[in-house]
């Protein structure tokens, strides 16, 4: 049975800060705001549990074993449903204590990329669109607000050069000013400078 309630809620006029959240292939999410100094990271339980059910499935497939496929699938969307709910939580509860507008990348296009079949995979194997749905800040008057991804991830979020390289993954270099940071916290600090935008 599914039941739907309406609820009237008045989003908050004034807000003393966001938290920015970038997601993207490795991590579900990574958020910063001017409130702290550290970024977050969120999605490595999930990235553990993506990795185990995805050799699992392939390990099954060759066994013809098609009735334990659908079984364990059920099991590893329970798992990667409850750990979003958590991620949501957390950001939510984060916004909600520091007055702050939550403001994540607009994702349209990102599975349509051409960097090979591994991070295809990776790429689509991560529940976007449910991470969003999940984050149900609006439920306690908190505004959510997309912000253009488009060249998050090359550009610096230091001086704004496009002069950048990304030797690794993980790792994000800008030939102009030097700066060498993790690639998803510059994307979060891209889109954290557009949502002040």
């Amino acid at each position: 049975m599914h039941a739907t309630v309406k609820k009237k809620v008045e989003l908050r006029k004034e807000y003393s800060s966001i938290i920015a959240v970038d997601m993207g292939a490795r991590w579900v999410g990574v958020s910063v705001a001017p409130h702290r100094n550290k970024p977050k990271f969120y999605g490595k339980r999930i990235r553990e549990v993506r990795r185990k059910y995805f050799w699992l499935r392939r390990k099954l497939g060759r066994e013809k074993k098609l009735r334990a496929i659908k079984k364990i699938e059920h099991k590893e969307k329970r798992i990667v449903n409850d750990e979003l709910h958590k991620i949501a939580k957390d950001i939510v509860d984060e916004a909600e204590r520091h007055n702050a507008i939550i403001a994540i990348g607009n994702l349209n296009g990102v599975r349509n990329n051409n960097k090979g079949r591994k991070v295809n995979r990776k790429v689509n194997s991560i529940p976007f669109y449910r991470m969003k749905e999940y984050n149900k800040a609006s439920e306690r008057g908190i505004l959510v607000i997309e912000v253009p991804e488009f060249n998050t991830s090359k550009q610096c979020s230091k001086c704004g050069s496009m002069n950048t390289k990304r030797p690794s993954q993980g790792v994000f270099i800008c030939k102009d000013c030097g700066y060498q940071i993790n690639a998803d916290v510059n994307g979060a600090k891209n889109i954290l400078k557009r949502a002040h935008a």
